[in-house]
């Protein structure tokens, strides 16, 4: 195919991911791949290790290729060639390691695919928990800048790669991550909030043990309480252990993993997030949605923002256990707080919904797509020039 011909069909774009398991970014990524418009994305999931409870739920005609060497170095000289074997024009990345990964194959690929990269995290909490943080800080000094856009759901995120990188940054922008179909009409809260839930993957940065020892305390003002927990992971024995240990039996109650969250938070009446960080916070805007008021430690970022410091939403500056069991008894005892909290969150999961945020990734694709398309036009000008001259 000649290269100023690349761009006759639909966009082929590449998003390009660890594994498919249960998390923020690759939620954000499997409804994209489910709500691309077809007419205009021919969309392509390329994964380090075909694993993950979202394989099933992609769509049939998503075509999936799993990397044969999937650890760096082996996968950058790999990916490069898949990108220039399937005719990728833009690849999408969404971790802080495959976004090193992406930018350094395509790059050397040739450059003709053009790289979104996305950060969902905050990078100081990146660089904080990162294996090998030599490697890891030169690998986004040296490679980030060779992105064509970087895109996260926080403004703060673009800021911080702003401050890290200086005037190498890659050009931002900021995009809604796609959480939720619609927003539930607003609904009475009840006089006393005693059905307590979170949602997470069970793991020790979103602190469930601090929520479970909260929630102790709160127990022992309101026997009648319970509290669910909706995720799975590698945590789960532990937590278990801490429930026997605490006494407090059937009241607490591991949900796993459940795909339609929104649905079966509509049956709660108080959503607690007591993570170390949030780089957005997704089940704080899916709670939002479905009209149950949220409480959230004060962690980097997201909550605060979603929260719009307290006026959405109950901040708690201090995460330990003794003030988030001491916010949860105030708030589930004070019904026109909740009751305000609700419907003015209600905007906030609105700017997320599905709809929104695919048609402005779209329009983020079409762009970069069609700066690739220019440039190969160029390039196909520039090259029949130098072989009519040589004709001459």
């Amino acid at each position: 195919m000649a290269s100023g011909a690349r761009m006759t069909g639909p966009i082929r774009i590449g998003f390009f991911l660890p594994h498919l398991r249960h998390g923020g970014a690759e939620r954000v990524v499997l409804l994209l791949l489910r709500h691309l418009d077809r007419g205009r994305f021919r969309p392509v999931l390329i994964l380090q290790r075909r694993e993950g409870e979202y394989l099933k739920l992609l769509p049939p005609d998503v075509e999936v290729i799993v990397l044969r060497r999937p650890r760096p170095p082996a996968c950058v000289p790999e990916l490069a060639r898949l990108l220039r074997d399937a005719r990728i024009d833009v690849l999408y990345s969404a971790t802080n390691a495959t976004n090193i990964y992406a930018a350094t194959a395509a790059r050397l690929g040739g450059g003709r695919t053009r790289v979104v990269i996305s950060e969902h995290t905050p990078l100081d909490y990146s660089l904080s928990t990162a294996k090998l943080l030599a490697v890891r800080r030169f690998g986004i000094r040296r490679a980030y800048p060779l992105a064509d856009l970087m895109v996260a759901p926080l403004d703060r995120i673009g800021d911080e790669m702003r401050d890290y990188l200086g005037a190498a940054a890659p050009p931002f922008r900021c995009l809604p991550n796609p959480v939720v179909d619609s927003v539930a009409p607003p609904r009475d809260q009840p006089v006393t909030a005693l059905r307590i839930v979170s949602v997470g993957r069970l793991a020790a940065v979103k602190r469930f043990d601090l929520l479970i020892e909260a929630f102790a305390a709160f127990h022992s003002r309101q026997p009648a309480a319970s509290l669910t927990i909706f995720g799975d992971g590698p945590e789960r024995a532990a937590l278990d252990r801490l429930v026997a240990r605490l006494g407090l039996g059937s009241a607490v109650v591991f949900g796993g993993y459940v795909e339609d969250v929104q649905s079966r938070l509509a049956a709660f009446d108080l959503f607690v997030c007591t993570s170390e960080r949030e780089g957005f916070g997704n089940a704080i805007v899916e709670a939002m949605a479905a009209g149950v008021p949220v409480l959230s430690v004060d962690c980097p970022f997201g909550p605060r923002l979603l929260l719009q410091d307290g006026r959405t939403g109950h901040l708690v500056a201090v995460a330990d256990t003794p003030s988030v069991a001491r916010a949860m008894t105030e708030i589930a005892e004070d019904q026109p707080a909740r009751q305000r909290y609700a419907r003015a969150a209600r905007d906030v999961a609105a700017s997320f919904s599905v709809a929104r945020a695919v048609a402005a990734h779209e329009q983020v694709f079409a762009a970069v797509a069609a700066k690739a398309s220019a440039s190969s036009r160029q390039e196909g000008e520039t090259d029949g020039s130098h072989d009519r001259n040589a004709r001459v």
